[in-house]
């Protein structure tokens, strides 16, 4: 193929994608016809397809970024946030209905909300390792890590959580801000006395569960599921859209009764069922699955 032919195909594959949406795809293709014109020339005005072509690329790059805009979740009214607060506050006992508020408005993306109703459970002592960790993970969402390190110095000097759940805290802190490339010297909890430190007992909290598969298509295998949300017994995970088998293997009412639970503290065993299944509709994993898993220990 010429140089000519060679070009003449990016221009017409890049179109394609363009009007069909592949805007990434599309960007590609604009990129390597104009390193082609820098490298061999073009015939007739070199400098006119120039231009053309970087009009077009920056044309890409807006309709990208409109795109990335449109993933983000949308910053609901008041009254809205209210309705999903309480829509999903469905148990019987105030603080487990506070706290299923607070995770709903969480998935919904009104983070800076679902920060205020975990300030709030947290101040309240209902289940306050839960409520800090969901603190941590709502400002890393909104990019505020920044706000993250201020709230953990924060709690340091309060006795809202004990020297075990602040360490926890610390150390999740730490790997949040390892993963983004951000140095930060975290304090470290004040040392309480040793009587203090006897009573303190710390749940376990769960970073990841594996299923092992008894029937069906999955039937001897194991899949693993990192854990995104906890509270008390019910565990919430993610499941890419690409995973077909596992997303029709938990189907809602399902019963997993060879189960592994990962902590940094503790591993055990138990069985547990599927309560939920939902189609998560704004951010980053939009398009995949999300599960919501109650478990009991084995005995």
């Amino acid at each position: 193929m010429s140089d000519l032919e060679h070009m003449k195909s990016l221009l017409k594959n890049a179109d394609v994608y363009n009007e069909q949406g592949l805007y990434a795809e599309a960007r590609v293709k604009y990129v390597e016809a104009l390193a082609l014109i820098s490298r061999v020339g073009a015939p007739g005005d070199q400098e006119r397809l120039r231009e053309l072509l970087e009009k077009r690329i920056c044309s890409v790059d807006q309709k990208i970024a409109a795109c990335d805009e449109a993933e983000k979740p949308p910053e609901l009214s008041a009254d809205i946030q209210n309705l999903i607060r309480n829509l999903f506050s469905v148990s019987e006992t105030r603080e487990r209905s506070a706290f299923e508020g607070a995770v709903a408005l969480m998935r919904f993306g009104q983070y800076q909300r679902a920060v205020q109703e975990f300030d709030k459970l947290l101040a309240g002592g209902i289940q306050p390792l839960i409520a800090a960790r969901n603190v941590i993970t709502c400002f890393f969402l909104l990019g505020m890590h920044e706000f993250a390190i201020e709230r953990y110095q924060q709690w340091c000097g309060r006795t809202w959580l004990t020297n075990l759940e602040l360490l926890h805290i610390r150390d999740l802190l730490k790997l949040a801000l390892v993963e983004k490339g951000i140095a930060a010297d975290l304090p470290f909890p004040p040392k309480k006395s040793p009587g203090e430190q006897q009573d303190e007992e710390l749940e376990p909290e769960i970073s990841m569960m594996t299923v092992e598969f008894e029937e069906g298509e999955l039937k001897g295998r194991t899949e693993e599921l990192k854990v995104t949300f906890q509270f008390s017994n019910l565990l919430s995970a993610i499941v890419a859209s690409s995973r077909k088998r596992l997303i029709d293997a938990l189907a809602p009412g399902a019963t997993l009764n060879r189960m592994g639970f990962y902590s940094p503290l503790v591993f055990f065993r138990g069985r547990g069922k599927v309560t939920s299944r939902a189609v998560l509709k704004h951010g980053p994993r939009k398009g995949d699955y999300l599960f919501d898993i109650s478990f009991e220990a084995g005995r």
